[in-house]
């Protein structure tokens, strides 16, 4: 650091800037608290979805296989192509901790006898059992989906938080400590020179003056 730059005014700019990142790691600390409390709870949903959508998958295909037996694999496909529509999906933004987080909507899969589009003459009770199994498997399978995706952006934003902290923790802050410091040694160093100037411009006056009363 250069002799000319260690000045008062360059002191205080340097504690100030020290106390805003110091003010911005504990900001951004707690921020990353609340993101991994809520990591941990979307986390926990996800681990419980996980299970509900291999149970309703596991159903479902019993379903199927009991409707494919009874019914023949031709009837139940032809149930199926009947009954086949689209899902319409929306994502509403949603926020934590300032973090933008979609939010997926949809409308409720499950749907009546009627209206699934197959022939109700054509079918019998066990294919009605199995479009509603899978019906269900789709629901968890989209609610999970949504959660799957909240809890990768959480991830995201708790890597990049963690990253800003450790950047001000290990490589901003020391470095405004040590420009501070070094600041303060400087014109600490320099209070000394200017006292000991003084002390010594005193004892020169006083030997002159004594040198002149002895005239």
């Amino acid at each position: 650091m250069e002799r000319t730059s260690a000045t008062r005014s360059e002191l205080l700019a340097r504690r100030s800037q020290l106390d805003l990142a110091r003010r911005g790691r504990d900001l951004l600390e707690d921020k990353r608290d609340q993101l991994m409390k809520e990591f941990r709870k979307v986390a926990d949903l996800v681990l419980s979805g996980e299970g509900a959508l291999e149970r309703a998958a596991a159903s479902a295909r019993r379903a199927l296989a009991i409707a494919e037996a009874f019914d023949g694999p031709d009837v139940v496909r032809s149930a199926a192509a009947g009954g086949t529509v689209g899902i319409p999906l929306d994502a509403r933004p949603v926020y934590i901790m300032g973090v933008r987080i979609a939010d997926i909507e949809y409308r409720p899969v499950a749907r009546s006898i009627v209206d699934r589009g197959y022939s109700l003459g054509g079918t019998s009770a066990r294919i009605d059992q199995a479009a509603a199994h899978f019906e269900s498997e789709l629901e968890l399978a989209l609610e999970l989906a949504g959660r799957e995706l909240r809890l990768r952006r959480l991830v995201d934003e708790i890597a990049t938080t963690t990253r800003r902290v450790n950047a001000l923790e290990n490589i901003v802050i020391p470095q405004l400590e040590r420009e501070a410091g070094a600041i303060q040694t400087i014109l600490d160093e320099r209070e000394r020179q200017d006292r000991f100037r003084l002390k010594r411009a005193k004892a020169q006056r006083s030997r002159r003056n004594e040198r002149l009363g002895h005239r």
